[in-house]
């Protein structure tokens, strides 16, 4: 606002040996800045630290400054605002003739910080009650008071571990994960997402394994119903994201039935985050502006849709999940359904891990070479233009060491 251009504005705050505390009234003199449209603030203090109100006084005028308004931050009306203050402001402003100057009376017992204190009051007592009807442990009222919620009793939280690298985890997974009493777990999960979990943790693993071991989905979502009856705080952790192809949505009506507490956690899906580690992209201008994402087999007995992909061949880009088995029968119907055979194709074994392994293509070629480097499931398959891109934003593989695959998947077999 130009009519501010000569008006500065002096934010005088105590001064403490503690850094964070200074900073918080540089911080505070910034944001009076911004949200006062105001062109000249500087902030000062009266002890330790610097500026003192000499300095800040002098820097204003500097910057051209003609009147000033010097406002106590948060300072105590009578030794401050009424004693030190007006004292060293009037030493300032004496060696600069023509200069005026004013000094705000204190926020201490502004109407609206009064208010403001009594809605934080508010806020905790809420906290307390919270804590306290959830019967929650020492260690988890702690945490509730530093903003983080732990899991609860009795309840069963559906979370997504994300794609394998656990560095995708979501904060409040975590959370979770190191609150729980029970974790039951899928196959697909990184065993490093369980260093999250106390030692005293029961880990129950349901992994299903195509052609080997396998757990029911009633067995599953009796486990669940179960320990939640039992007061226990159970983690259900699914790898990728817990409603994309995870029956996730069938453990959620089953606990609903059965009248147990529930949430779901949403995890980063492989869907998105194998082929941004492929260093493709789904969508990029001018080359795709429409995603699919589908499963490859049928769920149940795993197998082959005839048909399936008909009405996504029009789709820029496709992710198939669960497909790798029957990649030649996907490639043969999108043709047959109007796809050229010459559109790019990618297959992407183990993503996000340091074992990852890639294979590109065409819808022509992609089950051939895929056959040719050994490609089998745990797989992803990217289908479209996008896939040309690899070849100049392929930045995690090119990272890699060399990565046993055998030792990759006995490290997975450690967790089952």
């Amino acid at each position: 606002m130009k009519d501010w251009i000569q008006h500065g504005v002096l934010v005088v705050g105590h001064g403490s040996r503690r850094a964070e505390a200074n900073e918080d009234l540089r911080e505070a003199a910034r944001a009076i800045c911004e949200r006062g449209d105001f062109g000249l603030v500087e902030p000062a203090f009266l002890e330790i630290e610097h500026p003192n109100i000499a300095e800040g006084f002098a820097r204003l005028v500097q910057r051209g400054a003609r009147n000033i308004t010097v406002h106590p931050y948060f300072l105590s009306p009578g030794r401050h605002t009424r004693g030190d203050i007006p004292v060293e402001v009037s030493a300032a402003a004496s060696r600069y003739p023509g200069i005026s100057y004013r000094i705000t009376e204190p926020l201490s017992a502004h109407s609206l910080v009064i208010e403001a204190s009594v809605e934080r009051i508010f806020e905790s007592l809420d906290r307390a009650k919270d804590v306290q009807s959830l019967g929650l442990s020492q260690y988890d009222a702690a945490n509730v008071a530093a903003g983080r919620m732990p899991a609860l009793p009795g309840t069963v939280y559906l979370v997504g571990a994300g794609p394998g690298d656990p560095g995708l985890l979501t904060v409040k997974a975590v959370d979770l994960l190191e609150s729980c009493d029970t974790v039951v777990y899928d196959y697909l999960v990184n065993p490093e997402v369980l260093a999250h979990v106390q030692s005293t943790t029961e880990r129950i693993y349901v992994g299903k394994v195509g052609g080997g071991r396998h757990t029911p989905q009633r067995q599953i979502n009796h486990l669940l119903i179960q320990h939640a009856r039992a007061g226990k705080r159970v983690v259900r952790l699914k790898g990728g994201d817990p409603f994309l192809f995870g029956r996730g949505a069938e453990e959620a009506q089953a606990l609903v039935e059965a009248g147990v507490r529930f949430e779901v956690v949403p995890g980063v899906s492989s869907a998105l985050a194998v082929p941004a580690y492929a260093g493709i992209p789904l969508t990029h201008r001018g080359m795709s502006s429409s995603v699919a994402v589908i499963t490859g087999a049928r769920g149940g007995d795993g197998a082959y849709e005839s048909g399936a992909f008909e009405h996504l061949a029009s789709a820029d880009t496709l992710v198939v999940l669960m497909g790798v088995t029957h990649l030649r029968e996907i490639a043969n119907d999108l043709v047959n359904s109007g796809r050229s055979a010459e559109t790019p194709a990618a297959v992407i074994r183990w993503g996000t891990y340091n074992g990852q392994q890639t294979v590109t293509g065409t819808l022509g070629t992609i089950a051939l070479e895929a056959e040719r480097a050994g490609m089998r499931a745990p797989a992803v398959i990217i289908i479209g233009e996008v896939v040309q891109l690899r070849e100049r934003l392929n930045w995690f593989e090119q990272n890699l060491g060399v990565v046993d695959e055998e030792e990759l998947e006995a490290t997975l077999a450690v967790a089952c």
